[in-house]
């Protein structure tokens, strides 16, 4: 293995640190098998013509033994960021050049992107093998004709063959006979019955066979010993005594015809009789077929078909006992226990948890009292049962689709075509709470992500089962923050001086967390949200974080909004296999002045008789990261991210752009609570820097199953759920 820093691409480090440069490099590994290449090139090129390539001959392989090369290869201040390599090798090197021919050449399929001051990695194993040391190759990408078998070094292209080979030695797919110019050739089909074997036939079509085949005496009649040729000796030989063997006596009405010692063939006399009750239990035998026949009794004749559901039973006449079936209909909300049969009549049993239709006509599910309900338990916060038939549509998306609380519209128009069908219902919430948007439904199809915006959270009620197999992305703001969230949005930084302070971030299923001071402003940071009750009810968003502190010429950052609400309450089987998420937004920079504080995750609330969540399931209600605080020099700084939708790593707040302003903390995820924005500090220059924003406490998620809840593993729930996902 020798490690190499590309030339040309300017030296990484004379030995190859492990620090990275500034502007980022790739470390490149190439890997070889059996075939060890005389010379290896290394070629790098980025999309505005840039290019380098370096060599690297064999005797530079200081550790043969784990057959490997390492390069790295820096990337130019003026080149892209994003490199395609190329690596080839050849049968031979002069010098520190490659030479001879180009055995294979292998191709990143994207260009590689290089972090600043960081490695990637590109990792490479060449496929030409000489596993059997012939010097004929396998799996190169050459022109030459492959080694067909590379494990035995009598087979190659080229090799001797003979027409009389079994084996492709010289690796044309033709064997022995198949050879050219072998018509007529002595051969050998390793049959020592067969006498002067030649090669007939030509290509692919010919074969070896014999002039002539021995053959033994074979006996004209039954009942005589049998002879066969042994392929090993060429030999006659008795393989079976006639004694015991099966034979033919000529008479059909006779049964289990033997040859006895003395070579005669005879059989017992067929006994015709039998118990069908529609025939005559005495038959005779059919000498020219040996078939038993019986005369059927007339069709007046009583019978029994077994099945006990019948009535009456008769012949047909012709030999069949038929009757007229009784059909086992299972009543509502009872299935079939045990349908007719010779010895029982129809039987039922409970259907519990079938689907039904009620006696209004809405989907429902069958009880253990053989009732019909919408519903098998009651919602947290509506009843299904006041929902009428009419009332509850469809929705089938073919695509990806919003759905806007603010106006109840879908866009595109083009992607539902049941929007028309849908009743959708305000229901208010206390307490200045947004009120909830409840959407009946008796089938959720969607066939692309759903993304719900606006002010009011959701409620899908789904009338039967529901499989989430696109995501489900709720965002929206609270028309109201200061009715319905109060102390638990983030408080805004304030101004003096030269800077502002950050902004707190908002707070819900946990508190959130305080916006960093200004330079010399230490206490006019955004104080933090507090928390929210977790539970189920009210259906409620996440929470603003707060704007920084400003002033008229340093512009603060805005909060990040909250995440949404969503319920899925399903009568039967919920099934997630992808996202549902309600993360909350990060704040924004300050430009100058202080930064918004990270809006905190929303409220998810998922309840079923029985719940499963896929692998692949994720669940989310992240917080927002805090956006990072400006410069007195009016430098602006970083935005916070968003908290993840399918993840539970937390959103990281802004951490660039100016050198004076304070980071922003990162949003709460999982069981990781939000960070504190950090204060602004004052440069050698006399430059000072506002606070960054608070990060965005998560949100809560509220999991619900009447059955025991069936958690399939590598699936996310984050922060953790409440709700245990037991029986409530």
């Amino acid at each position: 293995m020798v490690r190499l820093c590309l030339l040309g691409c300017v030296l990484l480090l004379a030995a190859c640190g492990e620090k990275a440069p500034d502007e980022g490099a790739i470390r490149v590994s190439v890997k070889y098998g059996s075939f060890k290449p005389a010379c290896v090139r290394v070629e790098v090129e980025d999309t505005k013509g840039h290019q380098e390539a370096t060599d690297i001959p064999a005797t530079q392989f200081k550790t043969p033994d784990k057959q490997e090369v390492l390069v790295a290869v820096r990337r130019k201040a003026d080149w892209d960021t994003a490199l395609s390599l190329t690596v080839s090798s050849y049968t031979e090197a002069t010098g520190d050049r490659c030479s001879g021919e180009v055995v294979e050449t292998r191709s990143s399929e994207q260009p590689v992107v290089v972090p600043a001051k960081e490695f990637a990695r590109w990792d490479l194993r060449l496929s030409a093998e000489d596993s059997d040391g012939d010097s004929y190759l396998a799996g190169a990408t050459w022109s030459k004709p492959p080694d067909c078998v590379d494990s035995d070094p009598t087979i190659h292209p080229g090799a001797t063959e003979t027409c009389g080979d079994t084996v492709d030695f010289n690796c044309n797919q033709l064997v022995g006979c198949q050879e050219a110019n072998c018509w007529g050739t002595a051969c050998d089909d390793g049959n020592a019955c067969t006498l002067n074997d030649r090669c007939v036939g030509n290509g692919i079509e010919a074969r070896c066979a014999p002039e002539t085949t021995t053959t033994c005496n074979q006996p004209g009649v039954a009942c005589q010993p049998r002879q066969e040729c042994r392929p090993d000796t060429g030999m006659c030989e008795t393989v079976e005594s006639p004694a015991g063997q099966t034979c033919d006596d000529g008479n059909k009405c006779t049964d289990g015809d033997r040859c006895d010692a003395n070579g005669t063939c005879s059989g017992t006399p067929k006994s015709c009789t039998t118990t069908e009750q529609c025939f005559a239990a005495q038959g005779t035998c059919n000498a020219s077929t040996g078939a038993c026949e019986f005369t059927p009794l007339p069709n007046t004749t009583p019978c029994q078909d077994n099945e006990k559901c019948t009535d009456p039973d008769r012949c047909d006449g012709s030999g069949a006992c038929v009757g007229t079936p009784k059909v086992c209909s299972a009543p509502l909300c009872q299935k079939v226990k045990q349908v007719c049969s010779a010895t029982s009549d129809c039987e039922f049993e409970p259907d519990v948890n079938a689907l039904c239709t009620t006696s209004g006509g809405v989907p429902g599910v069958c009880q253990a009292d053989l009732t019909c309900t919408p519903f098998p338990y009651r919602p947290y916060n509506f009843d299904p049962t006041t929902i009428a038939a009419a009332d509850i549509g469809e929705i089938k998306t073919s695509g990806d689709i919003t759905f806007n609380t603010t106006d109840k519209s879908w866009s595109p128009t083009g992607a539902i075509s049941t929007a028309g069908s849908l009743k959708i219902v305000s229901m208010p919430q206390q307490n200045g709470n947004p009120p909830v948007l409840l959407i009946p439904v008796r089938t959720l199809e969607l066939n692309g992500t759903l993304r719900i915006s606006g002010p009011s959270p959701v409620i899908l009620a789904v009338y039967g089962d529901a499989n989430v197999s696109q995501s489900i992305l709720v965002s929206g703001t609270i028309a109201n923050p200061t009715l319905a969230c109060g102390t638990s949005q983030g408080g805004n930084g304030t101004f003096g001086g030269k800077t502002g302070g950050g902004g707190g971030g908002a707070g819900n299923g946990t508190p959130g967390i305080a916006g960093g001071g200004g330079y010399n402003n230490s206490t006019r940071f955004g104080a933090a949200g507090t928390s929210r009750p977790s539970g189920a009810e009210p259906l409620l968003g996440g929470c603003p974080g707060g704007n920084g502190g400003g002033n008229g010429s340093s512009t603060p950052g805005t909060g990040g909004t909250g995440g949404g609400a969503i319920q899925l309450s399903v009568a039967r089987n919920l099934t997630i296999s992808k996202a549902v998420g309600a993360s909350g937004f990060g704040g924004q920079r300050g430009f100058g002045g202080g930064a918004g504080g990270g809006g905190s995750g929303g409220r998810i609330v998922l309840e079923a008789f029985q719940l499963t969540l896929n692998s692949s399931a994720r669940v989310t209600a992240n917080g927002g990261g805090g956006g990072r605080g400006g410069s007195s020099t009016n430098n602006d700084g970083v935005d916070g991210a968003n908290g993840s939708e399918d993840s539970a790593s937390p959103a990281p707040g802004g951490d660039s752009g100016n050198d004076t302003g304070g980071n922003g903390g990162a949003g709460g995820a999982g069981t990781a609570g939000p960070v504190k924005g950090a204060d602004g500090i004052k440069d050698g220059f006399g430059t000072e820097g506002s606070g960054g924003g608070g990060g965005g406490a998560a949100g809560a998620i509220h999991l619900r199953s009447v059955q025991t809840c069936s958690l399939a593993g590598g699936h996310l729930v984050s922060p953790p759920a409440t709700g245990g996902c037991l029986t409530p």
